[in-house]
């Protein structure tokens, strides 16, 4: 009897203290699944907020980029030539990106690069660098028309990679490179770059939409070239109207002073055109203006500029040309225009000439204004002398 009742006592503890062992295992089993739940939960809190840190940077980084936007277009599309949209297309890249090296290049007829401005390169790097399309990264975008970065250019096959390392310029390695190809889809240029600071990541996606702008940019500028070219042209004679002279004169002048070079004006008269007209009539007249303009156009430099002043008075510009050398180049136009055979009555005394007066930049003058009226004070003094002749305004270079 004893026995037995020591048996069942000693079964039942034996049966608590497992289960006390067993409630303590899953509790602790419990605890860890909990424990790791927790971990797991943080984990996801970590990646989560991770994600959106990294959200919120992006679209801090596109609002940054779309309040860029609009400047930045309003640069480009200010640029009134190509040369000059070049700068406006690195000062972008700069700004998009912040790298350490940037370069734009220019495509020629012939499918050469050349480099038309760069920052952070070596700067003996000259302006006007040729590339030859197809060698190294840069000729390769040029060729292949197609936005490439790091990871692009080392995918390439060993044979091509090894090619462009041969053919490209040490000191004109690009990480990220871009065509730049107008609305009919021609090559305008390349974008490169290098160490980009900004956008990480981005490079080649923004760098390919930077140089679509340049692109439309390009073909807008072009565009606005021919109607300004259009409305600065005079109809009849072909030559420069005076809207168009005076534009003309005055970015001359200012590239005159920088380059330190002289600029002849030669301000042309008809003599007795309106006897001619009044002789002939006014139909006859526009055809003699006209074969004027033509005799002008085909006479001066190709660097020179002709324009029809008003009625039948014209000017030419001599580029980089002093006065003695200017008052020879206008008494071959006055000889010219005596073989023309123009005649405004029946006598050969009758035969239309040509009268003028040449002022050179500094000499005469240092505006526009001086310089004309100078001009204009030598051809009187050439219509008092007798016509046909071409005067000097003061004294000869």
């Amino acid at each position: 009897m004893g026995v037995t009742v020591s048996a069942v006592v000693l079964g039942a503890l034996a049966g608590a203290l497992l289960a006390w062992l067993l409630l303590g295992r899953r509790r602790r089993a419990e605890a860890a699944r909990h424990q790791r739940e927790r971990h797991d939960t943080e984990r996801s809190l970590l990646r989560l907020r991770q994600e959106l840190d990294e959200l919120e940077g992006r679209a801090r980084e596109h609002a940054e980029l779309f309040e860029m936007l609009p400047t930045l277009m309003w640069q480009l599309f200010g640029a009134d030539t190509r040369r000059s949209l070049s700068p406006v297309a690195l000062k972008m890249v700069d700004q998009l990106f912040d790298p350490q090296r940037a370069a734009v290049f220019q495509a020629r007829p012939d499918g050469t690069l050349s480099l038309a401005v760069a920052q952070g390169f070596d700067p003996a790097l000259p302006t006007g660098l040729e590339i030859p399309r197809g060698e190294g990264r840069i000729g390769y975008v040029a060729e292949t028309g197609q936005p490439m970065d790091a990871a692009d250019f080392g995918g390439l096959s060993g044979i091509t990679r090894r090619y462009l390392e041969g053919t490209g310029r040490p000191d004109l390695l690009v990480d990220v490179a871009a065509p730049i190809r107008d609305e009919a889809d021609h090559l305008i240029g390349v974008l490169a770059m290098s160490g980009a600071r900004k956008r990480n990541g981005q490079e080649k996606r923004l760098l390919r939409m930077a140089g679509s702008l340049v692109g439309l940019a390009h073909t807008y500028v072009a565009r606005l070239r021919v109607v300004q070219h259009a409305a600065d042209m005079d109809a009849l004679t072909g030559t420069y109207n005076k809207r168009g002279f005076q534009r003309r004169l005055a970015d001359e002048m200012r590239r005159a002073e920088v380059e330190g070079r002289p600029l002849s004006l030669l301000l042309l008269d008809l003599d007795r055109f309106k006897e001619y007209n009044d002789a002939h009539g006014h139909l006859e007249g526009d055809d003699v203006l006209r074969r004027l303009g033509h005799l002008l156009r085909r006479s001066i430099r190709e660097d020179d500029v002709a324009a029809r002043y008003g009625g039948d008075e014209f000017v030419v510009l001599y580029r980089g040309v002093g006065k003695a050398r200017a008052t020879e180049l206008a008494e071959a136009l006055r000889r010219a225009m005596e073989g023309e055979g123009l005649a405004a009555g029946p006598r050969p005394a009758d035969a239309l000439t040509l009268s003028g007066g040449v002022a050179t930049l500094p000499d005469d003058g240092r505006s526009s204004v001086d310089l004309i009226r100078a001009a204009d004070h030598a051809l009187y003094e050439a219509k008092a002398g007798g016509r046909n002749r071409i005067v000097a305004a003061g004294p000869a270079a």
